[in-house]
């Protein structure tokens, strides 16, 4: 399960994990707390970034896809008018 953007997953991490910077400085939190914390807000972030993009291609190609089915039907239907102006000009002729 990979993300697009990995360096804004680890921003996310680093901003949900500044809040805890002052107590790693005073020394109210070990550094291997600190990290552990760390290691899961990567974690959640790197879940939360996967989901957002799995959600966000699934639309996209379903508009592609839409965009895709109405050109081809407009495509069709000048086809048909101009094969249609086409036959008629063919049978004045005659």
């Amino acid at each position: 399960m990979g993300v697009r953007r990995p360096e804004l997953v680890v921003a996310a991490a680093i901003v949900l994990c500044l809040p805890s910077l002052p107590s790693v400085l005073d020394g109210g939190l070990s550094p291997a707390s600190a990290f552990i914390r760390f290691a899961v807000a990567i974690a959640l972030c790197w879940a939360g970034a996967a989901i957002i993009e799995r959600v966000f291609d699934t639309y996209s190609r379903q508009a592609r896809q839409a965009e895709i089915r109405r050109t081809i039907e407009e495509a069709r239907a000048r086809f048909s008018q101009r094969s249609a102006g086409a036959d008629g000009g063919e049978h004045s002729q005659h």
